[in-house]
């Protein structure tokens, strides 16, 4: 019974020194006091006093009036501590014989048994503290990996293209006409907006588009043709893709002559496009003003 008070009682005073004490802990801890006063030392407050203080702060220095108290304070404690050690009062020859005889008296297992249990309670307290620090560590790597690839999805603002601004450009020429986008189909509007503007005398012009769907470049491509009066057939003006929506200004490649524009269109066609369309699939026309 004597040895499970004994271990009772180091558990309570590990407890005391890592996590607190019950009301029913602290009563059950005082009686045992009483029975094994030889237990009651400050190993455990210290093991975990020195844990604690890992991880303070110490750039500050400590100012001079306290490091000057601290060391009279010191200096007087050791002093009375001194003062109170009995003097021996033994002859010369009994004071060797002690010394010849005196034994190391024996460390009780219970104060060994004291200080394992605190040593155990520091390396816990140490590995939580690792294990703390790794876990922050890792997720603010993991936070700084979040943040680039949600900066890497921030689309760039694209300055205007060569075609912008050539369009502008053309627009001041004398004899240059400009028309609207509109359905080819009234029974299946597409909604697609934008303009055509072209240029006889310079022979160019340029297409503009909001609402035009991107395209499938390995199955089908947009194709521009220009219907004139003078020609069997429309004359092609080039293919181009849809890359990306919103503004799409795509210059116009005439490959013959054009002398009297009446009508602008956009078909969709295989890729490469076609000599002449059957114009099956018509995205938009625009009509120019008689």
């Amino acid at each position: 019974m004597s040895d499970q008070n004994k271990e009772k009682m180091l558990e309570l005073l590990s407890d005391r020194a890592t996590f607190g004490l019950s009301d029913e802990e602290i009563a059950e801890l005082a009686r045992l006091e009483e029975e094994f006063p030889e237990l009651n030392d400050d190993s455990f407050e210290l093991a975990a006093a020195s844990i604690a203080m890992l991880n303070l702060e110490t750039d500050e220095p400590m100012p001079a009036h306290l490091r000057t108290k601290i060391a009279q304070d010191a200096e007087n404690y050791f002093a009375s501590r001194k003062a109170e050690a009995p003097a021996a009062e033994t002859s010369p020859e009994k004071e060797e014989f002690q010394k010849t005889f005196t034994l190391e008296p024996r460390k009780s297992i219970w104060n060994w048994l004291g200080w394992a249990v605190a040593a155990f309670a520091c390396i816990v307290l140490v590995v939580n503290i690792y294990r703390t620090n790794k876990q922050f560590e890792d997720y603010a790597a993991a936070t700084t990996r979040e943040i680039e690839r949600l900066k890497q999805q921030i689309p760039t603002p694209t300055p205007p293209s060569n075609a912008s601004r050539e369009r502008e450009q053309l627009l001041a020429k004398a004899d240059v006409l400009q028309s609207t986008w509109g359905d080819f189909d009234a029974k299946n509007p597409k909604n697609i907006q934008g303009d055509v503007v072209w240029s006889n005398s310079e022979q160019k012009g340029f297409v503009r588009f909001r609402n035009l769907p991107v395209n499938d470049k390995t199955k089908e491509q947009y194709q521009v043709w220009i219907f004139d009066p003078n020609q069997k057939y429309p004359i092609d003006g080039g293919v181009f893709d849809a890359n990306e929506a919103g503004e799409v200004v795509i210059p116009i490649d005439a490959k013959i002559k054009v002398l009297q524009p009446t009508m602008f269109a956009i078909t969709a066609e295989k890729p490469g496009g076609v000599v002449v369309s059957p114009l099956e699939k018509v995205m938009a026309v625009a009509k120019v003003p008689a």
